[in-house]
């Protein structure tokens, strides 16, 4: 998503809805309306519950999973509660093929993994033949550590600026506050956690 920012074919206030005009539900909600591309990177998509699919299905056609991410109900206004939403990155790289015309890891080889020199990369896919974005990504251990290594560099690799230096610093800065999986605010305190025991309270 970065990427295509600075290659002037995205932005982070673009709706998600304008990119899937013929997957979008019966009745679009203005929550649904008002979703952006930040609010799926910050997982700030306003689902009350996180929508899932069943990524072992067999029925035949298998249901669609954007179709299913724009059906499930935005109780929330974007951009104001927190929950972690898989398959909200899912729908990033539902994005990135829809711009591009190149599933994600295609879009990525000549503009991340080549110059990192990272082969073989294989990514599960849906069954609508889309990279599933936040997991099922197979690399060498030594590859992903580049990737941390790419990010301490602030995205420059051998000389070469990989990713824009302003994505980086903005990236992995605390964007919300943030909440472990499918926890809501209300039950941290029963939970007896805090940002001093958990990981999941430091911010996403």
């Amino acid at each position: 998503v970065g990427l295509l920012i600075s290659e002037g074919r995205l932005n982070l206030t673009d709706k998600i809805i304008s990119f899937f005009p013929d997957k979008l539900p019966a009745n679009v909600s203005e929550n649904l309306k008002a979703m952006t591309i930040r609010d799926l990177l910050t997982m700030t998509c306003e689902h009350d519950t996180a929508p899932s699919v069943n990524t072992q299905a067999t029925e035949t056609p298998a249901k669609d999973w954007v179709e299913q991410f724009l059906a499930h109900p935005v109780e929330h206004k974007p951009g104001t509660f927190f929950a972690y939403n898989s398959l909200g990155t899912y729908m990033l790289s539902a994005i990135v093929q829809k711009v591009t015309g190149e599933k994600l890891v295609d879009y990525l080889y000549p503009r991340l993994f080549r110059p990192l020199g990272i082969v073989n990369v294989k990514w599960q896919e849906s069954p609508q033949g889309i990279n599933t974005g936040g997991w099922g990504v197979y690399l060498k251990t030594e590859d992903l550590a580049k990737m941390g290594q790419l990010f301490l560099q602030k995205g420059n690799w051998n000389g070469q600026q990989i990713l824009p230096e302003e994505w980086v610093k903005e990236a992995s800065a605390c964007q919300v506050p943030s909440l472990p999986a499918g926890m809501k605010p209300e039950m941290l305190k029963k939970a007896k956690m805090s940002a001093k025991t958990s990981d999941w309270l430091q911010g996403y």
